[in-house]
């Protein structure tokens, strides 16, 4: 029990740093030490099946079980943090305390929420103009993935 609330309490507490070459990245966290780099502009996919992180690029795809990984984080990535302008074909996530809304998706875009062993729990499709809109309110307190088009979320129930 305590090593899956530290697994989760460091999936949930990502930190953001600056790398010292200004690269933007995804490091991976290995429990042995190790640190795996991906680039951002390799647009790496974190999603999470059967107790494994897989990260999906644009050369590869990688599988971590999840037991061996402290935690992931990015590099390079600006710290402070201000409403980004919505562009075409870009998804906007926003949550509150049992909810997540979704800006930006087009009409027909199916929204996938996720527990975080990787069982799907729900789909919806978005409308074209609306705001869609997640609610967790009926599920237990835990850390789900949502994924919209090549977007990807995580939330945390509390």
């Amino acid at each position: 029990m305590k090593k899956a609330i530290l697994l989760l309490l460091t999936f949930c507490c990502t930190f953001w740093v600056q790398a010292q070459d200004g690269t933007q990245r995804l490091v991976v966290w290995q429990r042995s030490g190790e640190k795996i780099y991906f680039d951002l502009d390799e647009e790496p996919e974190t999603t999470f099946e059967s107790g494994q992180l897989i990260i999906r690029t644009s050369k590869a795809t990688v599988y971590y079980q999840l037991e061996n990984v402290l935690r992931y984080t990015y590099e390079g990535i600006a710290t402070s943090i201000a409403m980004p302008s919505l562009r075409p074909g870009e998804v906007v996530f926003r949550q509150s305390r049992d909810q997540m809304t979704l800006d930006g998706l087009a009409a027909g875009t199916v929204i996938s929420v996720y527990t975080l062993d990787g069982r799907l729990i729900g789909t919806q499709t978005a409308t074209d103009g609306q705001t869609a809109v997640v609610t967790f309110a009926n599920q237990p307190v835990g850390t789900y993935i949502v994924k919209a088009a090549n977007a990807t979320y995580k939330f945390l129930k509390r």
